[in-house]
């Protein structure tokens, strides 16, 4: 599994953990406890959630570097394609399609690797979202408790 899909899969998983209680609660009128005590889950609604996909988005971020990994400069087999054939968009290693990404200005990144970035500053942001959103609910918590 390759870092994309690993960062696909926590970005579910955060977005899951995040909405599952709300929807179960509002979207089918039912009470989250009677399917998370069994489970062993005893908070609803807590902090807690907030967290941990707080926490899975920031592991989704870290997942996105390096940025330059999508410009195609070696095959998966390793061989160098910076010296390829322009006409050819194959390997001449091993075969392979070889999609090139160059960028336009030199040091520069190419088109996916802009998409790439912005998304991985999108889930930086939201991250910490997240995270202050979870801190906010334990304050006012704490508050409350007083």
């Amino acid at each position: 599994m390759n870092k994309k899909n690993v960062s696909r899969v926590l970005i579910f998983l955060a977005l899951a953990i995040t909405a599952f209680p709300f929807i179960l609660e509002y979207l089918c009128k039912t009470n989250p406890v009677y399917f998370l005590r069994p489970i062993g889950i005893k908070f609803m609604l807590d902090q807690y959630w907030f967290f941990v996909s707080a926490g899975l988005l920031f592991l989704a971020f870290y997942f996105q570097f390096p940025f330059k990994e999508e410009e195609a400069w070696h095959c998966s087999c390793g061989y160098d394609l910076s010296y390829m054939n322009k006409t050819s968009d194959k390997c001449p290693e091993c075969g392979q399609d070889a999609k090139l990404e160059w960028s336009v200005t030199i040091g520069g990144y190419s088109g996916p690797t802009k998409k790439r970035l912005l998304w991985a500053i999108f889930l930086f942001v939201g991250s910490f979202f997240l995270l202050a959103v979870g801190l906010l609910i334990r304050f006012i918590r704490q508050v409350a408790s007083v």
